[in-house]
């Protein structure tokens, strides 16, 4: 940018307050904007003591504050200002002041952009110092630490969370943001053969094996008893899959874990049960996995899947084999049972904030 010429006041007008704007603050909204704010430095908070040393007096430049989320302190220097580690310091007091508590410090003389944490010292190395080349970019660069989205992501009061953790660093309940599931094998029996549809079948189910399942959301969590439960969403690329697994109530099978919490050791995994039943009945629309196309069901069935997953974490991942068996029957035909089971690897992601 060209500052030839220009002075603190310039640097106001043509960086600092385009800049807030961009951001998305405005004076008078939940993302407020306080300008030239006195603040008054009592002999307690500089570790003064003694009854007639006077108050110190100081004046931010603009004070950023998020409603219910958190503030920053924005101090100007004119762009002949090399900024100093006094410079800093001055920053960091006014977000460390009781009448401001921000979260953040920033400083510009219109050629750098600095930002230090409030709990930091001005002697060190700056969480973000950037050049400034224009005022659209410096608010891309800056929109995900200063904006008033990220200071209610970052700088909220923390939730209070009494209960026991899911495992060390976690809430006792946790987001799941992502995942995948990989079958390694898959295998079927009949208790009857069953002539020409055993290829059909059997083509399948080698289908099945390298196929990924996608992990898309979920939640993990403390039941009343303490128990540890995952509730995981999949990601289902037919409408009428999942249309059938919804109806039919298989996105809500909790995978229970009677662990004290969520392993840490690869040598002692935890382990999660899931056991679930579901019916269908004659003339159900059903989705046919041979046909890969929806189909009438033209018997009366039932079908019970068992699952264990065991793993540890390590972060936020919590990784490791899955196993699973289905047993479909059918009340018309009692000597008929087939079963297929399966089984691979998994990996899921967990918000640990």
């Amino acid at each position: 940018m060209d500052l030839e010429n220009a002075n603190e006041t310039d640097i106001r007008e043509e960086i600092a307050s385009p800049l807030l704007t961009l951001l998305g603050y405005k004076r008078n909204s939940p993302n407020d904007i306080l300008r030239e704010e006195s603040l008054k430095y009592d002999r307690i908070f500089l570790g003064r003591k003694k009854n007639n040393d006077p108050p110190l007096k100081g004046r931010a430049d603009y004070i950023l504050s998020v409603t219910g989320a958190g503030r920053w302190a924005f101090e100007i220097k004119g762009p002949n200002i090399e900024l100093t580690v006094d410079d800093f310091e001055q920053a960091i007091s006014y977000a460390r002041h009781p009448e401001v508590a921000a979260n953040y410090a920033a400083i510009t003389n219109g050629h750098k952009f600095i930002i230090f944490h409030s709990s930091q010292r001005s002697n060190e190395t700056p969480l973000v110092e950037l050049q400034i080349n224009s005022v659209e970019e410096l608010a891309t660069k800056l929109s995900g630490i200063l904006g008033p989205a990220a200071i209610r992501r970052d700088c909220a009061p923390p939730a209070i969370d009494l209960e026991r953790p899911l495992a060390p660093g976690l809430r006792s309940f946790a987001n799941i943001i992502g995942g995948v599931l990989v079958y390694e094998y898959f295998d079927w029996k009949s208790s009857i053969p069953l002539g020409s549809q055993e290829q059909s079948i059997a083509q399948t189910v080698n289908r099945l094996v390298g196929t990924r399942e996608t992990i898309t959301g979920g939640r993990v969590y403390r039941d009343e008893k303490s128990r540890i439960v995952a509730n995981i969403q999949w990601a289902v690329g037919r409408e009428e899959l999942f249309q059938f697994i919804t109806d039919k109530g298989l996105v809500n099978f909790d995978y229970v874990s009677l662990n004290p919490e969520i392993s840490t050791n690869s040598e002692y995994p935890s382990t999660f049960d899931v056991v679930g039943d579901i019916q269908i009945y004659e003339g159900e629309q059903v989705f046919d996995m041979m046909s890969w196309s929806s189909k009438t069901m033209g018997l009366d069935s039932n079908m019970t899947l068992r699952g264990q997953g065991t793993g540890y974490i390590s972060g936020n991942v919590f990784s490791g084999a899955f196993q699973s068996e289905y047993e479909v029957t059918f009340p018309p035909a009692p000597h008929l049972t087939i079963n297929m089971f399966g089984g691979g690897t998994f990996s899921v992601k967990l918000d640990d904030r």
